[in-house]
């Protein structure tokens, strides 16, 4: 992570009314929305962010749209602290920005197309954040595509929970800025079980709201070259900077192996391949070096992720 830019704009600790002016209250909690070019969506989901039960700050952190998204939020929702960035630099290195300028000690980085449709999501979120937690993972909807809750409670089992998505969830602003934040070289896909890993390793716990339902717009049928190239890349990544000792040697044959035939399975293989390479090179020419977590939080780690498994994907006759 960057050193903190002395030109961000101050967020106000004050909270904003539905019209999106700053009010007397002050903001108990954060909504920080990366947005690229979906001026409609956001401004929707701003509007349902200022409906909330709990006073809220807004933060747009704009990852460079030309879209006029810019001006769009600064007529309706003038109080909007708005930070924009003139190159694309992704989601990680804008939602850091965000922290970085967010005034509350709770802030709830989300997607453009995340909409908090219950008024009162961010209220029983906010509930889950005793003195030891750090992140709170929200459960979601995939709304375009069907009604199924995802990253429900039980997703969690009972103890921590590691790969959440970033489109729900909540952070303590401090707790993330202390250990760097958001791992910026992953540009976007699997940085969120890099965070989750890193803030339990400082002894924070992460887990999993009962809160209502987020809805988030992923529109059915999504599939491109990106998402499988840098999901492949930080796959391998992953495991490079956070995975201690011996399980560096047994889980990069496993990841690689994985990935593969989840490639040959969809015919996506071109990505995979360009991913891996990209990860190699980025290993081999000193641009991610190790950062292992201590092996007890790999160790739990890997069974969270195999008991979320059993969970989602039961085995047959189970």
């Amino acid at each position: 992570m960057r050193a903190a830019d002395p030109h961000l704009p101050e967020a106000t600790a004050f909270a904003l009314d539905r019209a999106g002016k700053p009010s007397a209250a002050l903001a108990v909690a954060t909504v920080l929305f990366t947005a690229h070019n979906r001026k409609d969506m956001v401004l929707q989901a701003i509007a349902r962010a200022l409906e909330q039960t709990v006073p809220v700050h807004v933060i747009v952190a704009d990852d460079a749209s030309t879209d006029g998204t810019q001006a769009a939020v600064s007529i309706a929702f003038p109080g909007v602290t708005y930070l924009r960035s003139e190159a694309s630099h992704g989601p990680c290195y804008q939602r850091n920005r965000g922290l970085e300028a967010a005034a509350t000690d709770i802030v709830f980085p989300l997607d453009d197309d995340s909409m908090l449709v219950s008024p009162r999501s961010l209220e029983q979120a906010l509930a889950a954040f005793r003195e030891d937690v750090a992140l709170v993972a929200m459960p979601f909807q995939n709304i375009l595509q069907s009604d199924e809750v995802l990253q429900p409670p039980s997703w969690g089992g009972g103890g921590p929970f590691f790969d959440f998505v970033a489109c729900a969830h909540g952070l303590r602003r401090k707790a993330v800025l202390e250990i760097g934040g958001f791992h910026e070289p992953y540009f976007y896909m699997g940085e969120e079980s890099d965070l989750a890993i890193r803030l339990r390793d400082r002894g924070w716990l992460t887990l999993i709201a009962a809160s209502d339902p987020v809805h988030h717009l992923q529109p059915p049928a999504r599939r491109s070259y990106r998402p499988d190239f840098y999901g492949r890349r930080n796959d391998v990544l992953f495991v490079w900077l956070r995975a201690p000792g011996w399980r560096l040697l047994s889980e990069m044959p496993r990841v690689v192996a994985r990935g593969f035939l989840f490639a040959a399975r969809t015919g996506r293989m071109k990505a995979t391949f360009d991913g891996y390479a990209a990860a190699l090179r980025d290993i081999l020419r000193g641009k991610a070096r190790r950062a292992p977590v201590r092996p007890r939080i790999y160790a739990e780690f890997l069974r969270a992720r195999a008991a979320r498994k059993r969970i989602v994907d039961p085995p047959k006759g189970a």
